[in-house]
C-alpha cells in the first residue's frame, strides 16, 4: 500500500494521488457534485489527457473543467517528512505544506491516466470510501478549509 491507495505500484499511488487531491479540492459548485459524479470524473480525465502532454497540463486542465480553482496541499500529504530544497533537511511539521510537486513533474503518469483511468479512478474511490468508514486517518482533518 502506497499513499493509502491499495495498490502495490508507487506509479499508480502516485497517479492516484493527484486524482484524489484535484477530487477533494472541488468546490460546492464543481460537477464533480451530484449524481453523476464519478462519470463526470472519467470523462474530465479523458478530456483532459486529450488536450495534455504533461501531467501538470493536465491537471490544468482536469481542474478547468471540474471547477477547482486549486488544489489543496493538505490532500497531497502522503505522512512523510517535507525535504527542503535548499539543504536537503528533512521537516517534520504540519507547519510546512507538502506541496509534492514531484507528482507533478512526472510525465510517465500520463499514459496511466490515458490507458488505466478507470482503475485510477477505482483507486480513488476505494480510499474514500475507507475514509469514510474511519479506516483512514485524514491528516489534518480538522484544519480550516481556507489554510490551505
Amino acid at each position: 500500500m502506497y499513499y493509502q491507495f491499495d495498490t502495490d505500484s508507487l506509479a499508480h499511488a502516485k497517479a492516484a494521488l493527484l486524482l484524489y487531491a484535484m477530487y477533494r479540492s472541488r468546490q460546492p459548485n464543481s460537477p464533480l457534485n451530484g449524481l453523476e459524479t464519478w462519470s463526470r470524473f472519467q470523462t474530465f480525465v479523458r478530456g483532459a489527457c486529450l488536450k495534455s502532454n504533461t501531467t501538470a497540463a493536465f491537471a490544468q486542465e482536469f481542474c478547468r473543467k471540474a471547477k477547482i480553482d486549486s488544489i489543496r496541499p493538505r490532500y497531497l500529504s502522503t505522512g512523510e517528512p517535507v525535504v527542503m530544497p535548499d539543504t536537503g533537511e528533512l521537516i517534520s511539521s504540519s507547519a510546512v505544506a507538502d506541496y509534492r510537486l514531484g507528482v507533478l513533474e512526472d510525465d510517465s503518469l500520463m499514459t496511466l491516466y490515458r490507458n488505466e483511468s478507470l482503475y485510477l479512478i477505482m483507486l480513488v474511490r476505494e480510499r474514500i470510501q475507507r475514509e469514510k468508514m474511519g479506516l483512514v486517518e485524514m491528516e489534518g482533518a480538522e484544519d480550516d478549509e481556507d489554510a490551505d
